[in-house]
């Protein structure tokens, strides 16, 4: 079973940069993960113009007025991508999977939970000690119309209104 979870980034001030660190940036109204292939010769440079390094968490958001999320998988069991009912294989999550999750889906996932013999609460699966996301999948609303005057732009991500 899957369930609705945020993937969110903290960032943190390391001893020094190591290739595959993660930087976020904000570039056209999205957050952007890039990932540093090639250690800088700078480091103090290189942070003052991109920032410290983040790293990814998946949580349940909870009560966003409460603040009480719950962290579901840390940065290290982050590694599972699943592409959809159209294939039965995991691949390992990338960036461009992440940078889709931001842009389309605000950082939304859904994560691959069980529930516990106590039953009633939910904890990841853990598959080589990884978890399994996937996009967020769409609710079916038996209540949509079909007729609707909108246009979904795979393009742009966005509704274009026809009048």
């Amino acid at each position: 079973m899957y369930l609705e979870c945020i993937l969110v980034f903290k960032s943190y001030k390391p001893l020094k940069l190591e290739k595959g660190m993660f930087f976020i940036t904000y570039s056209m109204g999205v957050n952007v993960i890039r990932q540093i292939t090639e250690i800088p010769k700078d480091m103090d440079e290189f942070v003052s113009i991109n920032g410290y390094p983040v790293e990814p968490f998946i949580i349940d958001a909870g009560n966003p007025n409460l603040h009480n999320g719950t962290i579901l998988a840390t940065p290290d069991q982050i590694g599972w991508f699943d592409e959809g009912d159209h294939s039965d294989e995991l691949s390992d999550i990338t960036v461009k999977n992440i940078n889709d999750i931001l842009e389309h889906y605000d950082g939304w996932v859904d994560l691959e939970m069980v529930e516990t013999e106590e039953g009633g609460e939910y904890v990841p699966v853990l598959y080589n000690n990884k978890v399994t996301i996937r996009f967020p999948q769409e609710p079916y609303d038996d209540d949509t119309d079909e007729d609707a005057d909108d246009e979904y732009d795979e393009d742009k991500g966005l509704y274009n209104e026809i009048y």
